[in-house]
């Protein structure tokens, strides 16, 4: 008897049960604690929690009565003064970062020998990505040749992935014929640094929104939760999702009994084309269901013809 052969113990049903409900306890304090911070946020910001700070911090020009009832409100409010303070600037960060997503600045190279005598304009993107602003991208421009005020890229923070090279060479050319902004020269390519801004925008926010869908549909399917397919959840059928290159342009979906589909997302989230295979060829169905609209709503369809 071979007795290297091991056999699989099956899974213990009580301690899966305890790690769903320890899961969905941590998810809720989690729940709970953003609820918290939400609320004390908003409390901070409104104007009658700052009317009221003002009021405490005034110094009281009449003698309160002895007999009066000694106030529980305590009076240092210096804590409370503090963290609205940093709030209400936090808020006015946000709403700027919101309102004014792509700004320009100048700055000074201290290098010496830098072109054009260390000036430089930069240009700042925020972005925001699920509800959040992530950092912000930079991309630093200068006028490299003499006595031409043509600009050319000279430094970025954004990814590989961003098509930076083609944008600047369509709008921002500087090489034989090219002109610089407000010039009149017909038939001749004119640099756009505005044109240049607004494109270099709609692909970074173009390429955080494919990402979001994608980490969207993941969350859909609970594929990044531990312990997934244990207790009372419903039978797992999509096995992974995930980007099929580095810009994700394309979604690679692939379902447990071995079907592979490859779908291709525009600029605004809609899916252009779709291909499922599976042992007996092309899924149709599932190539209808992804091909209905855009790339938010797969999971919903793909739900629809699967429970």
């Amino acid at each position: 008897m071979d007795t290297s052969i091991i056999s699989n113990e099956p899974e213990d049903p009580i301690g899966a049960q305890l790690d769903e409900e320890i899961a969905s306890l941590q998810s809720q304090i989690n729940s709970l604690k953003s609820n918290l911070k939400l609320q004390t946020s908003t409390i901070l910001s409104s104007q009658a929690t700052r009317n009221t700070l003002r009021r405490l911090q005034k110094p009281t020009q009449e003698p309160r009565p002895q007999s009066a009832i000694p106030s529980t409100i305590p009076t240092d409010t210096s804590p409370l003064n503090s963290t609205t303070t940093a709030q209400t600037l936090h808020n006015t960060t946000n709403l700027y970062r919101a309102c004014n997503s792509l700004t320009t600045f100048r700055i000074h190279d201290p290098d010496p020998h830098a072109v054009d005598n260390g000036s430089i304009l930069a240009l700042r993107l925020d972005i925001s990505t699920s509800s959040k602003f992530i950092a912000p991208y930079y991309i630093v421009l200068n006028k490299p040749f003499p006595s031409s005020p043509l600009l050319r890229v000279h430094r970025h923070t954004l990814p590989p992935y961003i098509p930076l090279a083609h944008l600047a060479e369509r709008y921002l050319p500087h090489g034989k014929g090219a002109v610089a902004m407000g010039s009149r020269a017909p038939g001749q390519k004119r640099q756009d640094l505005n044109k240049f801004a607004r494109a270099l925008r709609r692909e970074v926010v173009a390429y955080h929104n494919r990402v979001a869908v994608i980490k969207g549909l993941r969350r859909e399917f609970r594929l990044d939760k531990k312990g997934r397919g244990k207790g009372k959840e419903r039978e797992r059928v999509i096995e992974d999702v995930s980007a099929a290159d580095a810009e994700a342009r394309q979604v690679r979906i692939e379902w447990v009994d071995g079907r592979i589909g490859r779908a291709v997302v525009g600029d605004g989230g809609e899916v252009i084309k779709c291909v499922v295979m599976g042992e007996g060829g092309r899924d149709w169905e599932s190539e209808r269901a992804i091909m209905g609209g855009r790339m938010e709503g797969v999971g919903e369809r793909l739900r629809e013809g699967i429970y």
